[in-house]
């Protein structure tokens, strides 16, 4: 099946207009929909200027979820202490 130029461009709209508008609960179904397109494709060329904004925004994406897994081990940590019963010698 086919996804004609028109589809795709409608699509990007809608992503843009969800991105600016910071339209969260329907955020998931746009990156789902962007996923399927991306996982379709064996490669992409892209112009250099955005080959090197998708290496920035992965970074980004990188280092937001390496902080949040560190802070949740940081939060588990302290659970794991407070649960653990205080022994007076």
């Amino acid at each position: 099946m086919s996804v004609l130029q028109n589809e795709l461009t409608h699509l990007i709209f809608l992503a843009e207009v969800v991105i600016a508008s910071r339209k969260k609960e329907v955020m998931e179904d746009t990156l789902q929909c962007l996923l399927y397109i991306i996982k379709s494709l064996p490669e992409v060329e892209v112009p250099d200027s955005v080959a090197e904004q998708i290496a920035h925004l992965t970074e980004r994406i990188e280092e937001k979820l390496r902080q949040e897994n560190e802070r949740i081990q940081e939060i588990q940590g302290n659970l794991g202490r407070l649960a653990k019963p205080n022994s007076i010698a």
